[in-house]
């Protein structure tokens, strides 16, 4: 006896083994419907998930079975109906009155349990019961058969255990199955095990009064949130709920919603040998995002398939959440920025930004921030759509130069030694005005590194000193979780005094040349030139005095002839 026992658990074993790789062939061809287990229609009392259970009252059973269009690659032809079938089982020992029930189903907005609609194929039926019914649950295979898109003709069948609880006490012990609801469907060429189930067991087990319940009972995701293109693992805990019964031969499919997430160790697949009443088992899996995925939500589907005590097949489902993040790429262009300003003069430099990436970038907003420089405001860029450019112009006061108007050597030590050459190098000998006999070698002003340790970077009284400054354009921005960034582009400049050229000049006027100091020598040419044209003048008219007397005496003496 031990001996046949054996062998019908060999046998049964190994029928499981060939069972598994034809549904996992059957989950990668895809399905076209699957139960919409994590909803609650109207007229439900849970969902197939929690445990829904047909109501039966008034002498009827009414069953609701709404199917949504599933995750493969074949979907049901758009606008063909699903034509349902329903099979009652043995005439004989079955509690419905038996008639023809068959009907067809559309994709249409259906009422849920909270007043919202959700757009599924609903299946409701109303089935009499006879007065002759005798106490226990008794399967309802439904069957669903539709065209595919290329235009193939699909069947599948979904298996509905409806409770009768106000009929006879039955007259001797008979073999029931399960005492839970179940919508497992029943594999038939082209269906979809994987994926389709509902939860709470189902198959038939004979002889056992209840069935154990596996539901995931945590997850976690790490990283989390998930970046596009990038790998992540799940680990989940999957919980027995029964109390006195144990599982085993667990096998868990996971599959995306969508083709944004896809396996990462080509496997969807993961196994338990054994999990103990109320124990829990955690299993992981890898899984990657796609570099264009779309970013928000994404929906992971969790199908598992496991057997009780009595080997009886049972399947339970659910779905996980993974927050996909796609990763933010602004980039900027060198920014145009003078490479000196004259201290007490205005400036202007701008910022070119890019977005490469794939999300909306908001509230991208850049700011100038300098020693010695003012700027006039900040620059408000708004939203920038991804693939899109724009320029950030700000406008900024230099500060004087606190040296300006010093006379002496002070002045000429102090405004001029900071900036003499590049290299902000002070000259030895005016040293002691700007800061320490010994003089500091550069002054560098920036966020990283601090001013020098001979003298501050304002001179010690606030005032910033011409040199080498360092700062930086800060670009501040939102992403679509109002999670703000910032990012800083580095920018330099040297402050230059302003010259002093005594007339009023302006940085890039040419000076005028320096006039000596007394009476100047074109004075002297002008004197010269008149004293000669006196001395001209003077000689001129005496000889024009002597030819006239000298005419007049030779008159004088024609008259005397």
């Amino acid at each position: 006896m031990k001996k046949r026992i054996t062998i019908i658990a060999l046998i049964v074993l190994f029928a499981f083994s060939l069972a598994l790789p034809t549904a996992l062939a059957a989950d990668m061809r895809g399905t076209a419907l699957r139960i919409d287990s994590g909803s609650q229609y109207e007229g439900m009392d849970a969902t197939y998930q929690n445990g829904y259970s047909p109501a039966v009252s008034g002498g009827a059973a009414r069953i609701i079975l709404p199917l949504v269009p599933g995750p493969g690659t074949e979907q049901v032809k758009s606008g063909e109906q699903v034509n349902i079938s329903v099979n009652l089982g043995n005439p004989e020992t079955a509690p419905f009155i038996f008639n023809n029930y068959d009907t067809a189903a559309s994709l249409q907005e259906n009422k849920l349990a909270d007043g919202k609609t959700k757009k599924s194929y609903l299946v409701n039926l109303n089935l009499p019961l006879s007065e002759t019914r005798v106490n226990g649950n008794y399967p309802v295979v439904i069957t669903a058969k539709y065209p595919v898109t290329d235009g193939t003709v699909k069947t599948q069948e979904f298996t509905v255990f409806v409770k009768v609880t106000d009929g006879r006490d039955p007259s001797e012990p008979t073999a029931e199955p399960s005492g839970e609801p179940s919508a497992e469907p029943t594999e038939k060429p082209g269906t979809d095990p994987g994926l389709d189930p509902g939860t709470g067991g189902g198959g038939g087990g004979s002889g056992a009064s209840s069935q154990p319940k596996v539901i995931i009972s945590n997850y976690e995701i790490s990283p989390d949130p998930v970046n596009a293109g990038e790998k992540f693992s799940v680990k989940v805990t999957l919980t027995n709920t029964s109390k006195s019964t144990s599982v085993k031969n667990i096998t868990v499919t996971f599959k995306s919603q969508t083709t944004d997430l896809m396996p990462g160790d080509n496997t969807n697949t993961a196994y338990i040998e054994k999990i103990g009443p109320q124990k829990t088992e955690d299993f992981s899996f890898t899984m990657a995002a796609r570099a264009d995925a779309k970013a928000g939500p994404q929906k992971i589907d969790i199908a598992v398939a496991y057997e009780d005590n009595q080997a009886a097949q049972l399947t339970a489902a659910d779905e996980i959440s993974v927050e996909v993040h796609q990763k933010i790429r602004l980039e900027y262009d060198q920014p145009k920025f003078p490479s000196e300003v004259y201290m007490g003069d205005t400036t202007s430099a701008s910022l070119n930004l890019y977005n490469k990436g794939k999300n909306t970038l908001y509230n991208v907003t850049v700011v100038l921030d300098v020693p010695g420089l003012t700027p006039e405001s900040s620059a408000f860029l708004g939203n920038m759509e991804s693939g899109t450019a724009k320029t950030a112009d700000i406008y900024a006061s230099v500060a004087a130069d606190p040296n300006a108007g010093m006379s002496g050597g002070a002045e000429n030590g102090a405004g001029q030694g900071a900036v003499a050459g590049d290299s902000g190098v002070a000259p030895a000998a005016d040293a002691a005005a700007i800061g320490g006999a010994d003089g500091p070698t550069s002054i560098v002003v920036s966020g990283e590194s601090g001013p020098s340790a001979d003298m501050p970077a304002d001179g010690g009284d606030g005032a910033v000193q011409p040199g080498p400054v360092e700062g930086n354009f800060i670009v501040t921005y939102e992403d679509e979780y109002g999670e703000e960034y910032e990012m800083k582009v580095p920018v330099e400049t040297m402050l230059v005094p302003m010259p002093d050229y005594g007339g009023g000049m302006y940085p890039g006027e040419e000076p005028q040349p320096e006039e000596p100091t007394g009476f100047p020598w074109w004075g002297w040419v002008i004197i010269a030139a008149a004293a000669a044209a006196v001395v001209i003048a003077v000689v001129l008219r005496k000889k024009k005095k002597k030819r006239a007397q000298e005419l007049s005496e030779d008159f004088e003496d024609d008259d005397i002839y």
